[in-house]
């Protein structure tokens, strides 16, 4: 049953629309999910939060990048969740906190533990572009107010794009019932 849809208003008019099954789709039935999850579009360079299919919330941040280091970072689409967390001891390069992400493997049916995070920035300035080595950095404010209250598990989706009408900066976002 389909509950809300995302309806994006530009300047009045309605500009596109995203069910929220076309854009959790690819969360396996058998993943226990919490009643947060983060959508990060890596065309925008935005992280979407949703609390129990509702957009509450989103965070510009930058992802990985495709010819600032050697070999190709991007972010890959796929489905992730948050795992163990630090605030202490962290390089300037994370900023003041970092949460690492699982990614879920298909074939072995489980999360494994990957080399990507959530984190703050010693490079504010470069948010908005795919500038990361592969994580998804943030605001520090923004990741020091996600630590403290998203849960540890909270899936993560990552998708290439989820519309153009996410590139704006002014979007009026709206739910409207389906």
């Amino acid at each position: 049953m389909k509950l809300l849809g995302i309806s994006l208003i530009l300047t009045g008019i309605a500009y596109a629309s995203l069910t929220l099954d076309e854009i959790f789709k690819d969360i396996p039935s058998t993943i226990s999910t919490s009643d947060y999850v983060f959508v990060v579009d890596v065309h925008s360079q935005k992280n979407f939060l949703f609390y129990k299919n509702t957009l509450i919330d989103h965070f510009m941040v930058s992802t990985g990048s495709k010819h600032r280091y050697k070999g190709n970072r991007e972010m890959r689409e796929g489905v992730w969740r948050l795992s163990s967390r630090m605030n202490e001891n962290l390089a300037p390069i994370y900023g003041a906190r970092l949460i690492y992400l699982e990614k879920y493997n298909k074939e072995k049916q489980k999360f494994v533990r990957t080399n990507r995070a959530f984190h703050g920035t010693n490079e504010p300035e470069n948010i908005g572009q795919p500038t990361s080595m592969g994580c998804v950095y943030h605001f520090d404010q923004d990741i020091i107010d996600l630590y403290e209250y998203i849960p540890k598990d909270t899936l993560v989706i990552t998708k290439k794009m989820i519309g153009d009408s996410f590139k704006g900066s002014n979007i009026n976002v709206s739910l409207l019932p389906l």
